[in-house]
């Protein structure tokens, strides 16, 4: 029975040593470029390769101050704030205020939030694109609308509306729907803001 048990126990025991010196012989460093075109990575290593400065940070910091100036300057702050009854959406004063009215009446909820009575209601509008539908709370009337594809920054105590506010991360040498706009909100309609310089 000993025999046996070493007849069948021989083979795989030969096994063995074989796979250990084939695992062996099949390891090499990789060694990438250089290991496998050496000539080719001595001229990469030789040529020096110039990228062009493309700082998009300059872009952000100009419209960054432009901003601010806008929400910040007295020239388009509130005096009073609306503190009546919130009126419900009259469907009837915008063309688009039917086809959106469910978002609209579930934005209107959130009550005032821009430029002392009125409601900004934000709505998606594809890939990269939402408007912003203003509504009057004293008449629940849709006055006018922005679009924009990065969203908008506004306040309860100011008129301005920034469209695309200025995001560090964003590389506005190659995004031309990015940029930043200003709009000040007078007489129940937008007027686009020249950019300020610094």
């Amino acid at each position: 029975m000993k025999d046996r048990i070493k007849y069948k126990l021989s083979p795989l025991l030969l096994l063995v040593p074989l796979s250990i010196i084939s695992c062996q012989q099949d390891t090499q460093k990789d060694n990438g470029l250089a290991g496998t075109h050496p000539e080719l990575a001595e001229d990469l290593a030789e040529d020096s390769m110039t990228v062009p400065y493309n700082d998009s940070s300059d872009l952000y910091n100009r419209y960054r101050i432009s901003t601010e100036q806008y929400m910040n300057s007295g020239d388009y702050g509130v005096g009073n704030m609306y503190r009546g009854n919130l009126a419900p959406l009259d469907e009837k004063s915008h063309e688009d205020a039917r086809t959106y009215r469910s978002m609209l009446r579930q934005g209107l909820e959130e009550g005032v939030n821009f430029a002392g009575k009125y409601t900004v209601v934000s709505i998606g509008c594809g890939t990269s694109c939402q408007q912003h539908f203003v509504v009057d709370r004293e008449s629940g009337k849709v006055l006018d609308k922005v679009q924009s594809s990065m969203g908008a920054k506004y306040s309860t105590n100011s008129r301005v509306l920034i469209v695309n506010p200025p995001d560090s991360a964003v590389n506005y040498n190659e995004c031309n729907y990015c940029t930043p706009e200003a709009y000040v909100f007078e007489n129940g309609k937008f007027r686009k803001l020249e950019q300020q310089q610094k």
